[in-house]
C-alpha cells in the first residue's frame, strides 16, 4: 500500500507545519508546561484556521475530510512541541462520539462551538476503583450517581461525554449501558484536586463524581444499550490519534538529535561521525518510518470504514507509543547532559511520550486486543 499524499493533503501538512513553526513559541511551551496551563490563545487560532475538527463536514466547523487529515496535523504538531500537540489534539474528545451518532441538535450545540474554539470537550469513560458509574431512568431523565478516573478536564470545558452503567433489571428501551451529554457545571458533577501526571502537563486529569445528577433524555447520545458499540468506535479513532502524536514526538526528537550530532564536538570531531551515534540515528529513522506506514494505514482503514481498522489501530498505537519513548530516550543519550535540562524539550517530549504510552489504554490492553482478534 502506498502513502503518496495528494496535493490537497500536502498542502494541509505544509500549512500545519507553518503554523506550528510560528505559534509553537519553545519560551511559552516551557512556561505552559510548568505551570500546567491549556493553550488556550494557540488552540483558538488553530480553531480558526480549521486544524481542529478537520474531520467534520462543513456545517459542524470542519473541512470535510477524513482522520488521515486530522493524523497530518497532529503529527506536525506534535513535531514541534509536544506538549502543545498533545493538548489541542485532545480538546475535542467528544465530539467525534456526537457526530457520530448525536442528533442534529447536539451535533449543533456541542460540536460547533469547539471547532470555533469557543469551548472544549471531553469523555469519562473508566470507573474508578471498581465505582461503577450508573444511570437510573427517573420519569423522562437519568438520574446519574458514580465515579470516573483520569478525566480530562480544564479551563474551557463545556460538557463531559460520560459512560454509564443501566440497572440490569432496568424496565428501558434497552438494557446495558447509555452514553450522557453531562454539562461541567452541572449541579452533582464535583472534579477532584488535579492528577500530578508526569506529562501532558499542558492538559489536566481528575477524578470526577457524580452525586444524583440529573440529565434530560434529550442529552442521551443515540439509544440505549448501544454505549459499547459507541465507545469501540471512539477507542478505534482515539487510538490512531495517539499514534499520529507519538509519530509526531519521535520525528522532532530524532531531528533535534541529528541537528545535535552535527553541531556537537567531541575529540575533534562531530559527534555525528562517530559510528555509535550514526548506528542509534539509523536505527530510529528506520522505526519511525516503520510507525508512519503504519499509523498512515490504520487511519485510512478507518476511512475506509474497513474491518480491520480496529485491529491496526492497536498495532499503530502500540508500535508508535513504544517507538516514541525508545526515540526520545536515544534523544536524550545524544545529547548528554544538556537532554536533561528543562531548557530543552527533549525532556519534555519524554515525558509526554512515556504518559500516553501509558494512559488511557496500556500496550499490555493493546497487546491483549491484538492476540484476542487473532485467535477468535
Amino acid at each position: 500500500m502506498q502513502f503518496e499524499l495528494t496535493e490537497t493533503q500536502r498542502d494541509i501538512q505544509k500549512a500545519a507545519r507553518e503554523f506550528a513553526e510560528k505559534e509553537f513559541d519553545p519560551d511559552l511551551a516551557l512556561d505552559l508546561d510548568r505551570d500546567g496551563k491549556f493553550p488556550k490563545t494557540i488552540f483558538e487560532n488553530a480553531c480558526k484556521l480549521g486544524f481542529v475538527g478537520i474531520n467534520y463536514p462543513e456545517e459542524y466547523g470542519g473541512q470535510s475530510l477524513g482522520l488521515f487529515e486530522s493524523v497530518l496535523v497532529i503529527e506536525e504538531f506534535c513535531r514541534k512541541d509536544s506538549g502543545i500537540g498533545i493538548s489541542i489534539s485532545l480538546a475535542d474528545m467528544a465530539s467525534s462520539l456526537i457526530f457520530r451518532h448525536g442528533d442534529e441538535k447536539q451535533k449543533l450545540h456541542f460540536v460547533v462551538p469547539v471547532t470555533q474554539g469557543k469551548v472544549t470537550n471531553t469523555v469519562a469513560v473508566t470507573d474508578s476503583f471498581n465505582v461503577r458509574t450508573r444511570a437510573e431512568r427517573q420519569g423522562s431523565d437519568y438520574v446519574v450517581n458514580g465515579r470516573k478516573a483520569f478525566v480530562l478536564s480544564g479551563p474551557m470545558e463545556s460538557i463531559i461525554v460520560t459512560f454509564c452503567q443501566l440497572p440490569s433489571d432496568s424496565d428501558s428501551e434497552a438494557s446495558g449501558a447509555v452514553m450522557l451529554i453531562v454539562k461541567r457545571d452541572q449541579k452533582g458533577v464535583i472534579l477532584s484536586e488535579r492528577k500530578r501526571m508526569m506529562g501532558v502537563r499542558m492538559s489536566s486529569f481528575h477524578e470526577v463524581s457524580f452525586d444524583q445528577v440529573r440529565i434530560p433524555k434529550d442529552l442521551r447520545i443515540g439509544q440505549e444499550g448501544k454505549a459499547g458499540e459507541y465507545l469501540t468506535s471512539f477507542f478505534t479513532e482515539q487510538r490512531i490519534k495517539t499514534a499520529a502524536q507519538a509519530l509526531g514526538i519521535a520525528q522532532g526528537a530524532f531531528e533535534r538529535a541529528v541537528r545535535h550530532a552535527k553541531e556537537r564536538e567531541q575529540f575533534g570531531r562531530k559527534i555525528g561521525q562517530f559510528q555509535g551515534i550514526q548506528f542509534m540515528l539509523s536505527e530510529t529513522l528506520t522505526q519511525i518510518e516503520a510507525a508512519r506506514s503504519l499509523v498512515y494505514r490504520a487511519a485510512l482503514s478507518c476511512d475506509a470504514g474497513s474491518m480491520e481498522s480496529e485491529r491496526l489501530s492497536s498495532m499503530a498505537r502500540l508500535f508508535a507509543a513504544d517507538m516514541a519513548v525508545r526515540t526520545t530516550l536515544d534523544s536524550i543519550q545524544i545529547h548528554g547532559g544538556v537532554g536533561l535540562m528543562k531548557e530543552y524539550s527533549i525532556e519534555r517530549m519524554f515525558r509526554d511520550a512515556k504518559t500516553i504510552q501509558n494512559l488511557g489504554e496500556t500496550g499490555l490492553v493493546q497487546r491483549a486486543l491484538i492476540g484476542r482478534s487473532i485467535t477468535t
